[in-house]
């Protein structure tokens, strides 16, 4: 691989594919560098829940508020049963990260190591195949178990009858095109991790054009109803897969995909599980919290489920920012720490959360303004579903900015090696502390308002908590 070693030309640097190329992070003012990174992330998630919110409204819009409900309401199921897999694919970013961030220092030296050169682009070599075979197996295995215990997680969710039949049918054809959504996960994070955010953004503004002329074909012009959004669904995703996975086969450098290299490295992969597994434990926690907080929703019936689905839609503009900046955090704090500069680290940190902050409080004013319309579209005018979505929204535009520290402060942690404290932290506030609100209050007010509460109560006590961990935890120490 010492072909590999050689330094870019300064001239092809500056051409006009650099951006395409991606974002050193280990040189150059902080700010910019993040924001450079970021930007692409939060289109991503832009386009992402643009996609999403033309996919709800297609479905509430031809269909009916049945079918929105039916699809609306098993996001937090799919997201139990997917977070955890991809989670392990994030460890395997994370690695790439540090070791590319080393890499990049090495490389930029007037007098590069040729050993450490060898050994850094080795140990992303190793990732970038131990990272794919684990997502081969692994989206076997969520397609297997998505189809066979969909009826079963559907009742305990306490899914009403009368939309327990589409909701089982969206559900077994999305989990049947799992391999596709974990390849994809991993493709966009290795790219993530080189510095490249965007091509992932061009691969999803592809697949999601794609999804919305799908969904007007198979909904619109065929009536397959919610059997046709989760087709559309399927190929959407078979879509950005493909185009990731192109690059990442016609690369030339060490993250090149080689099909004849997949293979599970012996010493690559404790260190991708080591991180990858809290990570993915960290990103189910929410989606067990958010499967609790949906099973206590639909106690309030079809009307109930239909507006939270709706504001699900909109408020998830509140959360791009701060799920942008989380992995430019992540990201940042790899390449950094590789490089052996954690003192950019720190700065970036403030950065990132002065600037998400910023974002969310002028986008919930917003949301605040046109946020009543949105619901009503969504909903069809069902005026029991607009007042349980406005409750909620009111409830949660307001105060989503103090969920930023969480994201931002378990990136850099994270980015870091030190997945598992970042894990026990959401663990406590985000699943405990939220399902018992859940079990000891509903019962007690028999109060939708309760069900909301509960987020921006564990949205505070979780960023306090990081913010503590951060300023004395030993994160800093982690190595791999």
């Amino acid at each position: 691989m010492a072909e590999l070693s050689k330094k870019v030309p300064e001239k092809q640097r500056r051409g006009p594919g650099a951006l395409l190329r991606g974002v050193d992070m280990t040189t150059g003012t902080i700010w910019k560098k993040l924001l450079l990174f970021a930007v692409p992330i939060l289109l991503t998630n832009i386009l992402q829940q643009l996609f999403n919110t033309v996919d709800t409204a297609i479905v509430g819009a031809l269909d009916s508020s049945t079918a929105l409900a039916a699809v609306g309401s098993v996001g937090s199921l799919v997201s139990l049963v997917v977070s955890f897999f991809i989670g392990i694919s994030t460890g395997a970013g994370v690695v790439v990260s540090r070791r590319w961030g080393s890499l990049l220092a090495e490389r930029a030296k007037a007098d590069p190591n040729e050993a450490m050169l060898g050994s850094d682009e080795k140990a992303v070599h190793d990732a970038v195949h131990t990272a794919f075979m684990i997502s081969l197996i692994t989206g076997t295995i969520v397609t297997i178990l998505g189809i066979t215990l969909s009826p079963l997680l559907l009742t305990l969710m306490n899914s009403p009858e009368t939309v327990k039949p589409l909701s089982l049918i969206y559900l077994r054809i999305y989990f049947s095109g799992m391999v596709p959504v974990m390849l994809y996960n991993t493709a966009s994070g290795i790219l993530r991790a080189i510095g490249d955010s965007n091509r992932p953004l061009i691969y999803l503004m592809i697949a999601g054009i794609a999804n919305v002329f799908l969904d007007l074909i198979t909904i619109g012009i065929f009536r397959w109803g919610v059997w046709g959004a989760a087709l559309a669904t399927v190929v959407s995703n078979m879509v950005a897969t493909a185009l990731a996975l192109n690059r990442l086969l016609r690369a030339d450098d060490c993250y090149k995909l080689k099909l004849r290299c997949l293979t599970l490295n012996r010493q690559m992969l404790p260190t991708i599980i080591k991180i990858g597994i809290p990570t993915g434990i960290q990103s189910s926690l929410y989606a067990i919290s958010n499967i609790v907080i949906q099973s206590n929703i639909n106690i309030f019936g079809e009307d109930a489920m239909a507006g939270v689905a709706a504001v699900g839609t909109i408020d998830g503009f509140l959360y791009m920012p701060i799920a942008a900046f989380g992995l430019a955090s992540m990201t940042f704090a790899g390449q950094n720490f590789g490089a052996g500069k954690p003192e950019r680290v720190h700065k970036a940190v403030k950065s990132a959360m002065a600037m998400v902050m910023s974002f969310d409080i002028v986008l919930a004013a917003i949301i605040l303004l046109i946020g009543e319309k949105l619901i009503y579209i969504f909903t069809q005018g069902n005026a029991e579903a607009v007042k349980y979505g406005l409750s909620m929204l009111y409830m949660l535009a307001p105060t989503y900015f103090l969920f930023a520290p969480t994201e931002v402060l378990s990136g850099a942690i994270r980015g870091a090696g030190a997945a598992l404290q970042s894990m026990a932290v959401t663990a406590f506030f985000i699943c405990f502390v939220r399902v018992s609100i859940m079990l000891v209050f509903v019962p007690i007010y028999n109060d939708i308002r309760v069900v909301f509460a509960a987020y921006p109560i564990t949205w505070v006590l979780c960023s306090l908590a990081f913010i503590v961990y951060y300023r004395f935890g030993n994160w800093k120490k982690k190595s791999f």
